[in-house]
């Protein structure tokens, strides 16, 4: 297997959302690749289980990585993905890292934990690693290896999220974001008091404040994700925004209340924060509209975590507005990184545990491929003659390894001989020589 990956460690936000495939996207090209539309150097060793010449392909595209695992990935999917994008070869080159045979599986391994995300841990990726795999087995573009390794990569996944604390207390880019607006109202409200203070001197009555955020797309994953948290708060009131009846959020909490998302410019008003986490490729904010909204002169927060970006940048530069994107919440992340180092090493130690497990798998699996009748020929071979085979043939280190996984061997087929001879005899009697006692269990 082989993977090709731009993510948030090599590439801007601006590059890595050129670089974006939609889940649409993702399965026209599967459905192409299924069907032989896409030619470049798939051949029958790099094909599906049985021999097919459609290469086994994984899409994973996330707001902070796009990544290709497959055969024969490096020179056909970056020239796929260069078309994609609308770039030449060589801007995806300088942008990709790639990983072949062991080395891409530890990475797959490493994404699917949550050790490669831009906030570690995260509980998001584990989901998107599982669906982006789902549709590829769905179109028929996986076979016996990326089977194999991509259910091992979701099961070392679930291990490391029960066995560590590198997922507990979980901190995601749901979570930042949230945090991101919690801190902006506590300034505010301090700012409110100051200013409260002063009118109360001159005789003025302060108007109370008010802790609106308007979500849209609050139905998405990442958006219902961003609202419980908004809701752990007293005092948040959340509008959120809906395109169909059949996507309203149905929480039943009073705090709770949606709107169209056609009139979302009719609410930027009452708004104190206005949050974007939508999927859809197109902008759900500009300037120019969101400023003709806003009458009322206070301190506002945009926040978009989506990709492709969903607000236009020049939000960040109206009067009395902070635009938070997905750039400043890696900044934010790596704090909360340094904080989970401890829970990484005992992750990393699962990891290589499960890496080894599927790699001894993926060799044994080649071996009968390529030796269908290896019991055949085998099975006349001796014990001895086997192992002068492998001591000649193995480094010592190796060969020792081998020597211990017998020696194991012998000693529990000994200890369970014995326990079988014991109960033998007081069956039968003590009567019965250990010979006999092995004949009679034989």
């Amino acid at each position: 297997m082989e993977c090709i990956s731009i993510s948030h460690k090599t590439a801007s936000s601006a590059e890595r959302q050129k670089c974006y495939i939609s889940k649409e996207r993702a399965e026209e090209l599967l459905e192409k690749l299924r069907r032989g539309a896409i030619e470049k150097d798939t051949d029958a060793a790099g094909g599906m289980e049985g021999g097919g010449k459609q290469a086994q392909c994984v899409l994973l595209s996330t707001c902070n990585r796009t990544e290709i695992y497959a055969q024969n990935a490096f020179g056909q999917w970056e020239e796929i993905l260069a078309d994609l994008v609308g770039e030449n070869v060589e801007w995806v080159r300088r942008l990709a890292r790639r990983y072949q045979g062991r080395k891409a599986i530890r990475h797959l391994f490493q994404v699917t934990c949550g050790m490669e995300s831009m906030v570690i841990g995260e509980d998001e990726i584990l989901g998107q690693v599982r669906d982006a795999y789902m549709r590829s087995q769905k179109a028929g573009c996986t076979g016996y290896e990326m089977n194999t390794i991509f259910q091992a990569a979701l099961s070392c996944a679930k291990r490391v999220k029960t066995q560590t604390s590198l997922s507990k207390t979980s901190v995601s880019v749901a979570t930042l974001a949230a945090s991101e607006v919690f801190r902006f109202l506590a300034v505010r409200k301090e700012k409110n008091k100051a200013d409260s203070g002063t009118q109360m001197e001159s005789g003025e009555r302060p108007e109370p404040t008010a802790n609106t955020v308007l979500v849209i797309g609050s139905t998405g994953q990442m958006g219902s994700l961003i609202c419980k948290d908004l809701l752990s708060r007293e005092g948040i009131r959340i509008l959120a925004t809906t395109r169909s009846h059949q996507e309203m959020l149905q929480s039943g909490n009073p705090r709770i209340k949606n709107v169209d998302y056609q009139d979302r410019y009719a609410y930027f008003e009452e708004a104190d924060v206005i949050l974007s986490a939508t999927s859809s490729p197109h902008i759900t904010v500009t300037a120019g509209q969101a400023a003709a909204a806003m009458k009322t002169v206070k301190d506002r927060l945009f926040v978009d975590i989506a990709m492709p970006p969903d607000m236009d940048e020049a939000v960040g530069n109206m009067e009395h507005c902070r635009l938070v994107t997905l750039d400043d919440i890696k900044q934010v992340a790596q704090e909360n990184n340094r904080r989970k180092q401890r829970s990484l090493v005992d992750a990393k130690e699962i990891l290589e545990e499960e890496l080894e497990k599927v790699c001894k798998v993926l060799c044994f699996h080649g071996f009968t491929q390529k030796n269908p009748h290896w019991q055949e020929v085998y099975g006349a071979c001796t014990a001895e003659k086997l192992l002068y085979l492998l001591r000649d043939e193995l480094d010592s280190a190796s060969f020792e390894a081998v020597l211990g996984v017998l020696e194991e061997e012998s000693l529990s087929r000994e200890a369970f001989l014995s326990e079988r001879a014991d109960a033998y005899k007081d069956r039968n009697g003590n009567g019965r020589t250990q010979g006999a006692v092995h004949e009679g269990l034989s």
